[in-house]
């Protein structure tokens, strides 16, 4: 089951954490599922992955339909690299 802990996602130091993705696939649908849940329409322009320390981070920039940008970021280190 998937879970979502840690912060609100708006910077690096308070980045969601999501606990219970087996793989890199569920991680990322569940990062997906969450940000549907937030905003009902939206554009990716930006998705990347930065690894710091023992840590890794999916950091993401989305555009709503009145064109403003938000910057959302997932502590991705439980699932990143497993397959």
């Amino acid at each position: 089951m998937i879970e979502y802990k840690g912060g609100d996602g708006t910077s690096q130091e308070q980045a969601i954490k999501i606990v219970g993705a087996k793989n890199e696939r569920e991680g990322v649908d569940a990062e997906y599922s969450l940000i549907e849940r937030i905003m009902e329409e939206y554009t990716v322009l930006l998705q990347e992955v930065l690894c710091e320390e023992y840590k890794s981070y999916d950091r993401l920039v989305l555009q709503d339909v009145n064109g403003n940008e938000y910057e959302i970021w997932f502590d991705i280190t439980e699932f990143y690299g497993k397959r």
